[in-house]
């Protein structure tokens, strides 16, 4: 039997405008957490890849750069508190390990150079989405997370973590808003 739970909490910030012009896919979907700690927050706008036959969803991980990415890097820095994991791609290249040894940030080892420099303070995220998670969820160990996926509307880009240009051609009807 599959526990599931629904729970409401103060989730921060709105990153949503005009909530009730939102375009959203009906039914709900099963948010795969795998990687994900007991506890963590998905926060309402992570960038997730539905399948809609299947009524799954995985969210794209988002990580901050905190020392400027060169082309041919195969480690990068990155802020503490991110939810990669070996295994996980970023700019399309396998994670191969994380040195969470430093206090300031983590060492993210690439299987390969990363391909594409990137600015201090950049978001930097695991793929591509085809939606936009509506409620924020908080993982718990052996919860069934149902979720709503948004496909259309306005959302705060600057609230919400990595968004790829891949994502953004797949929600023509999403406006990335620059308003703080």
């Amino acid at each position: 039997m599959f526990n599931v739970q629904r729970e409401t909490y103060n989730a921060g910030i709105p990153v949503f405008q005009h909530d009730k012009s939102l375009q959203v896919l009906t039914g709900g979907f099963t948010l795969n957490v795998s990687g994900y700690p007991d506890g963590a927050i998905i926060g309402s706008g992570t960038v997730i890849m539905v399948d809609e036959s299947a009524r799954a969803a995985v969210a794209v991980k988002t990580a901050v750069v905190t020392k400027a990415i060169a082309t041919a890097d195969t480690s990068i820095e990155v802020a503490k508190g991110h939810p990669l994991a070996v295994g996980d791609k970023v700019n399309g290249k396998t994670i191969s390990a994380i040195n969470k040894a430093e206090t300031t940030h983590d060492v993210v080892e690439l299987a390969a150079a990363y391909g594409k420099a990137e600015a201090i303070g950049n978001k930097i995220g695991s793929g591509d989405g085809n939606a936009l998670l509506y409620n924020p969820v908080q993982v718990k160990a052996g919860n069934v997370h149902t979720v709503t996926a948004v496909v259309g509307g306005m959302v705060y880009a600057r609230r919400i973590g990595f968004v790829s240009a891949a994502t953004k051609a797949a929600l023509p009807n999403v406006i990335f808003s620059q308003t703080k």
